[in-house]
């Protein structure tokens, strides 16, 4: 496979999913800042999610004033889920032929309506459904992925982009908890299950004991659900030794290296000793160790040698920094 449709493929996957986690992010968020008002609380709930997100300078130079509108329809802020859905449909033009008909029209169909003049009149007078309709079209388009077309290289790449930007997603908004400089209640929690669309899956498990320590322990260290960070760092190991065909347990390459070493950390560690290091410092230790996974996997399939012996930072290394 060319490393450019690689790389088309992989980035197409993570905006769709990146555009999903955004969007459950500012829905939960919403909800929440509601209840607060209801409460005459006051406290300022989005100030938090920004800082997770790593927005707050992009959102105090940015012409839109409103947090809400700033995280869905910012043009000028990479991660926002218009910027997402038009970003993706790009990845997909370009590798058209490697998608199945179904993918490219679901993708398309949605690309239009984000892009219609009249979207903004249309979310005001009903949020809700802009949040399911973006929500679902993520749902449909990673059903599509996995029953349309060839599970081979390319898919893997997918697959790759996929867990990987949602083990980023999930530590984001497990941070946010971190960030709110005050204990987090109860509404707190529910909203950052509700965001992993964790809710159902740790009453489960949990039988009801809603605390910070078992949330944080549920949404990164569970074996089982498929958006804890865990489970999506053990599939995004696995993919990469189905990708090179190295054995599991060795490595060929420093993003199955890194991989391998965060995967450790996730299975050989606890709750107990993240929370007695930090929770928030711990957390972006292993956000930092997944963008330096995200960069390995593009210079080991994407840049060329010539480009990585010879440049300083070569403008597709920009380009795929600027896009983490």
């Amino acid at each position: 496979m060319l490393s450019r449709v690689a790389d088309n493929l992989y980035w197409m996957s993570r905006y769709v999913e990146r555009a999903e986690g955004v969007t459950r992010l500012v829905e939960v968020n919403r909800d929440t800042d509601l209840e607060f008002q209801a409460n005459e609380t006051g406290r300022d709930y989005w100030q938090s999610a920004l800082s997770a997100m790593c927005v707050v300078d992009d959102f105090a130079n940015d012409e839109i004033d409103d947090q809400e509108f700033f995280i869905l329809f910012s043009k000028n802020w990479s991660s926002s889920v218009l910027t997402c859905i038009n970003m993706a449909r790009e990845n997909a033009r370009m590798v058209r032929d490697q998608l199945s008909e179904e993918i490219w029209v679901e993708l398309n169909n949605l690309y239009l309506f984000l892009n219609s003049p009249a979207l903004q009149g249309k979310f005001r007078s009903n949020p809700e459904n802009f949040f399911r309709r973006i929500i679902r079209f993520s749902l449909i388009f990673q059903g599509l992925s996995d029953a349309t077309i060839h599970h081979d290289e390319g898919w893997r790449f997918m697959s790759l982009g996929r867990y990987l930007e949602r083990s980023d997603q999930t530590s984001r908004v497990l941070d946010t908890l971190t960030l709110l400089q005050e204990e987090p209640t109860r509404l707190d929690l529910i909203g950052a299950l509700r965001s992993c669309s964790a809710l159902s899956a740790y009453r489960r498990q949990y039988q009801g004991a809603l605390t910070l320590r078992n949330v944080a322990d549920f949404l990164l260290f569970s074996r089982d659900f498929p958006r804890s960070l865990r489970f999506a760092v053990s599939r995004i190991d696995a993919l990469l030794h189905e990708i090179s065909g190295v054995p599991s347990g060795n490595f060929s390459n420093e993003a199955e290296r890194l991989t391998g070493s965060a995967l450790a950390q996730l299975n050989f560690s606890g709750i107990e000793s993240l929370l007695e290091d930090g929770l928030h410092e711990s957390i972006d230790q292993l956000q930092r160790k997944l963008i330096e996974v995200g960069q390995s996997i593009f210079e080991t399939y994407v840049l060329l040698p010539f480009e990585i012996k010879n440049a300083g930072v070569a403008p597709m290394v920009q380009r795929q920094m600027q896009q983490q």
